[in-house]
Order: C-alpha cells, then structure tokens, then sequence
C-alpha cells in the first residue's frame, strides 16, 4: 500500500481495500448488535418468570464503529442504553451494579445462539458502570469490542431522538442495523 503514490481517483479504493474491515464482518456484526438490541429490548430486566425490572427506552450507538470510521483488524462500539427504571444519576450509580448483572445473564443466554462467522467473548471487566465483550471473526482477523453502558435519560423519554444539530437527528430512536 504506497498512499503517495497511489492517484487521487483511487485512494477510495485503496481505502475500503486496505483499512476498513471486510463488508462480511461489519454485516455480520452489525446484525449480531441489532439482535441483540432486540433481545435487551423484548426480555428486559426479567427475573425469571416476574414482571421486568427494567425497559429500554432507547439506545444510541458510538465508537469507530457507530461513526463508520472502523479500521481492518479491531474497531470498538459502545452501545449506551437508556433505561427507564433510573430516575436520577444517583439512583443510577445505586442500581448500576445490579443492571449490570441482569444484563450479563441476558448476554449469556444470547450468546448460546451462536452467529454465524462470530465469536464471543468476555474480557476482564474492569472498567465500572460498564458490561464489555469481544465479537471475533471466525478466521480471527477482525473483532470488534462492544461496551454496553446502561444510563439514565435525563432529558426525558424520546428528548434524544428529537435533538438536531445541521438538521440531522444526532441520535437514532431504535436500534436498527442496515
């Protein structure tokens, strides 16, 4: 890859060629996510057979990956999932932990449906307030790191989805992967 040498017409090419990550990959991961939106959106924070401690009210997506500007070999995207079972940052940071743990078990019992080309995996989790994993690439070339960061929606329900900046809607209301 010689990026000087390489005529100005053809510096997409040797872009999409040489650094973004296979379409396959960001596809596949990208449906992976979308499920998965779906699944913390219909199961919610349900313990066993009772009613759901927890709905999603929204979910907004970021990181290389959320931005379009992942990069061949590993990207990153955090997924931040607005709740309506906090009513304040404190009441957050209270219940924090324990949504965590709710969504870990979700997260469990997701990943037994295995996806097709992806791998699963879940790293030391050290960084508070946040639930991380690893999808991989079947032939390990590509993964991408995904934190789920559950929040409190402090502008009220639907605030975000309506917010504009340049006429376009900053944050997406659903999680729906193309």
């Amino acid at each position: 890859m010689d990026v000087y040498r390489t005529p100005a017409t053809e510096l997409d090419d040797l872009v999409i060629s040489s650094l973004q990550p296979p379409a396959e990959f960001v596809g596949t991961a990208r449906r992976a996510l979308g499920a998965l939106g779906a699944a913390l959106r219909e199961r919610g924070g349900l313990r066993d057979a009772a009613a759901p401690t927890w709905r999603v009210l929204k979910i907004a997506k970021g990181g290389s990956s959320g931005r379009g500007t992942a990069l061949r070999g590993g990207c990153d995207s955090e997924l931040v999932i607005f709740l309506d079972c906090f009513k304040s940052y404190k009441d957050q940071r209270l219940r924090r932990p324990e949504i965590l743990k709710e969504m870990q078990a979700l997260l469990n019992s997701w990943c037994q449906q295995k996806v097709p080309g992806l791998s699963l995996e879940f790293p030391q989790q050290d960084t508070p307030g946040v639930l991380q994993f690893r999808l991989k690439s079947t032939d390990l070339e590509n993964w991408m790191d995904v934190s789920l960061v559950p929040a409190f929606d402090a502008l009220g329900e639907g605030c975000l989805a309506h917010s504009r900046v340049g006429g376009r809607s900053r944050v997406r209301q659903g999680f729906q992967f193309k």
